[in-house]
This record gives structure tokens, C-alpha cells and sequence, in this order.
């Protein structure tokens, strides 16, 4: 609730240098200053704005930490409201003690999120901004990180804004015409801009696209037949020893994962259990979770001993229809090939030895482009946008078409006016305004308590 203060612990409980105990709201101040026992015995509430002190943190009596203590007054701080932040030890009991302390002087304990849904309400931040707080948080690549800091910037929240302007500037030519019917408006030269629009919102889609790939990551399964080499895949594509190898078909029984970055895009690797008809319970339930391990992935890369001839089992995968693409790993390229004649042109090929090395950068290249159409993202070709933006996008981008079929069709300007003012409307929900308060729930339950 706006207008209690709020308090949390911002760094992650633990062991570490330090730990960040931050309290957001008007009492801010009030509830710190007769904990803080500043080393040049200025009282908190005397101190400027945006000033670092030494101390300790005092409670009934009992020293609980020497601290610093950093104080940023509304409204330049983060929430634009009066901010607290006091440094402790890193440690869990050092850190719960400062925040039981101010806990008791009648600080409320801040949701997940809370601090960045104040620095939203008090119109800090825009909605955009706020969830690309959570984006930079929670990045697993560098070029994740480059685009969530792209869209801490606002830039999305700007091309929306820029739409919706339009929209509006093309609504308003119409409503001329609906309110004083001796003025006659010429539907068709709005046509132009209304494209336009429409190809603006495409191109917003493509690209938060290309960011959901970059945000989520994708999902490879490795599969094949026993003992031919798998989990050696593994961890060469990892560059680490992540799954068990032995020469005994069938050492992996169950599925292995591990996460690697390709080309700025985090790619989820499964080691799955040989695909075969199992002979004892346990085997069975490790290729059940295989076959489960192959119906969520976005890919797969299917491996072949290419020393040794083509089995009936390697034929019965090969011919198998995955649903999702393939890539033929024949591994073991260290020896003699012996595997015989492939299927020629159905799937990308790529000779590797897992063992040496050899052959895995041009594989996850392979992958790379198979994924992504053969385009390596850039940082300003990417949009990081969740779900329900998306959803917006997408439900933009068809009154927009719904509006430009109107004029096409020669319909009526009411009909033209109503799908640009659901543009519209949609448009402004993009930017924050007119959000329900269960979207904002929505969006700010996702952050961690003191973020």
C-alpha cells in the first residue's frame, strides 16, 4: 500500500562481502534513526540527501552490525520516495537482524517487487522500464543483458508512444467527419499511414520474436541409439564433464542438462537415455523421460556412430518423423567411417569427434542457425517483451488490419473510427495506462522481495 514504508533484504541471503537491507517511504528515515549510531554523531534526519555514513546498528542495547548507511531523499531516488539502505556484513544472521530491527520500529516487510511497482506508481519508471528492470535481472547472456538495458531505456515505451500519437492524430481526421457530416473526409488518404502503422507493429512482433529466443532460451535434446557417444556430445558442446561417460552401453539412464551460450542465445542441452527397446524398469523410465525430453525441445541432434555400419535401430530414428528440425551428428570422425549411405539432402550433416573436439564449433553454428532462421541477433534487432505484450502486439496489429480492410471495403467511417480507438486503447495499455491492477500483480509477483 502506498504511503506505509517498506523494507526487504536486496542482496541474496548467504555468505558475500555484503548484504543490503533497504527500506522505501516516508517513515524511512524516522524508523532508521534510532537504530543508526553514526561514527560523526550527526542525526540521520540532519544528513543530506544522497550521502554515505559510517556506523553501527544499535538495538535495545545491543550492537547488531557496523554498517554504512546511504540516504537518498524523495524525490531522487529510485522509488521517488525517501530511501534507506543500510550496508551490513554479508551474512545471514547480520542481515536479519538489521531487517528484524527496523521491523520492529514499524517498517512493513515490501512483496516481491514492490520497490520497482512504487518507482512505476510514482511515475519514475514506465511499465516497459520496470519489467526490463526484471529482464537485466534475470539475463543469461550478454547480448540478453545488452537488451534489457536497451529497454531500461525506454525505447520500446517510445515506439509505442509514437503509434499511439499517430493513431490518435488519424482518429481525430475521422471524428471530424462523424461529428460535422458537411465535412467530407476522404477515407482513402488515410490508407498509407494506416499500412504504415500496421508494418511498425509487424516489425515490433518479429523482433520480440527474435527476444523471446533470447530471453527463454531454446531447448535441444541429444539423441540416438546406445553408446554412440552422447553424453561425450555433451560435454563438448559444454565444455565441461556434465554427464558420465563409460564405455558400457547404457550408462546414462536418465536425462542430463546443461545450459551453454550460442551466439548471445541461451540453448538448454538434454542428454537423453539411448532410444531402444528397453530390457529392465529402470531403462524403461529412462527413455520414457527421453521421449518426454524430445516432445519440448526445439531441436534435436541425433548421433550416429559413423565407425560403425548403420543399425536397424540407427534406421528406425533416421526415418522417424521428430516434428521439430534434425541434425545428423556422425560422430567418431577420429576413425574409419564405416557407416555406409545416408539419406541424402532430408537433414544438416555435420561429421564431429566429441572425443577431440573436433567439428563442434561448426555444429553449434549449425544449431545456431536452424534456430534463428540463419540470422545471428544483434542487440538492436532484438525486443524483449512477455507474453501478454506480446498478445497486445499481436491484438494491435489486427485492429489495425481490421481498419485498413475497412477502407478497402469502402466501409462506413464509424467502423474505420472503432478499430483505430481499439488500436488506441490497446496501444495505451503497452504504455501502463488504464492497467488493471491484476496485470501489475502479474507483473511485479515475478521479482524477487527487495528488488
Amino acid at each position: 500500500m502506498i504511503g506505509d514504508t517498506i523494507a526487504a533484504v536486496s542482496t541474496p541471503l548467504g555468505e558475500g562481502g555484503i548484504g543490503i537491507v533497504r527500506l522505501s517511504g516516508p517513515d524511512s528515515v524516522p524508523i532508521v534513526e534510532p537504530l543508526f549510531r553514526p561514527a560523526d554523531g550527526i542525526p540521520l534526519s540532519e544528513a543530506p540527501t544522497h550521502t554515505l555514513r559510517y556506523g553501527h546498528i544499535v538495538s535495545e542495547g545491543r550492537t547488531l552490525d557496523e554498517v554504512l548507511v546511504a540516504l537518498m531523499r524523495s524525490p531522487r531516488s529510485y522509488t521517488r520516495e525517501d530511501v534507506v539502505e543500510i550496508d551490513c556484513h554479508g551474512g545471514i544472521v547480520a542481515v536479519r537482524s538489521v531487517l528484524d530491527a527496523v521491523l520492529k520500529m514499524g517498517a512493513r516487510l515490501a512483496g516481491p517487487g514492490e520497490f520497482t511497482k512504487r518507482a512505476f506508481l510514482n511515475g519514475r519508471i514506465s511499465l516497459d522500464q520496470a519489467q526490463a528492470v526484471l529482464d537485466v535481472v534475470r539475463a543469461k547472456t550478454p547480448l540478453g543483458l545488452e537488451a534489457a538495458l536497451d529497454r531500461l531505456d525506454g525505447r520500446f515505451s517510445a515506439a509505442i508512444g509514437e503509434i499511439r500519437e499517430e493513431i490518435a492524430g488519424l482518429l481525430a481526421d475521422i471524428e471530424v467527419g462523424i461529428d460535422f457530416p458537411d465535412f467530407d473526409i476522404d477515407l482513402g488518404r488515410l490508407l498509407e499511414p494506416l499500412v504504415r502503422l500496421e508494418k511498425r507493429v509487424s516489425s515490433l512482433l518479429a523482433r520480440a520474436e527474435d527476444g523471446r529466443r533470447v530471453r527463454e532460451g531454446l531447448t535441444v535434446a541429444i539423441v540416438g541409439r546406445p553408446n554412440v557417444g552422447k553424453s561425450t556430445l555433451l560435454n563438448a558442446i559444454l565444455a565441461e564433464e556434465r554427464a558420465i561417460v563409460t564405455p558400457i552401453p547404457g550408462t546414462t539412464r536418465d536425462t542430463v542438462e546443461g545450459e551453454t551460450d550460442i551466439g548471445g542465445v541461451p540453448v538448454r542441452l538434454i542428454d537423453t537415455a539411448g532410444l531402444r527397446e528397453p530390457d529392465d524398469p529402470v531403462e524403461a523410465e529412462g527413455v520414457r523421460r527421453a521421449r518426454e525430453a524430445v516432445a519440448r525441445s526445439d531441436l534435436l541432434l541425433l548421433v550416429l556412430d559413423r565407425s560403425e555400419p548403420l543399425t536397424g535401430e540407427d534406421r528406425s530414428l533416421i526415418s522417424r518423423d521428430w516434428g521439430v528440425p534434425v541434425v545428423l551428428v556422425l560422430n567418431k570422425a577420429d576413425l574409419p567411417a564405416r557407416i555406409g549411405d545416408l539419406p541424402y539432402g532430408r537433414w544438416d550433416e555435420v561429421s564431429v569427434s566429441a572425443e577431440r573436439g573436433d567439428g563442434i564449433d561448426r555444429l553449434r553454428m549449425i544449431v545456431l542457425d536452424l534456430l534463428l532462421g540463419g540470422r545471428v541477433p544483434a542487440r538492436n534487432t532484438i525486443l524483449l517483451i512477455d507474453a501478454w505484450e506480446r498478445d497486445l502486439l499481436r491484438r494491435m496489429k489486427a485492429y489495425l488490419f481490421r481498419g485498413i480492410e475497412a477502407i478497402v471495403g469502402k466501409k462506413s467511417a464509424d467502423m474505420v473510427a472503432e478499430e483505430l480507438r481499439a488500436a488506441y486503447r490497446t496501444s495505451g495499455e503497452l504504455q501502463g495506462i488504464d492497467v488493471s491492477e491484476s496485470i501489475l500483480d502479474s507483473v511485479f509477483s515475478r521479482f524477487c522481495v527487495g528488488k
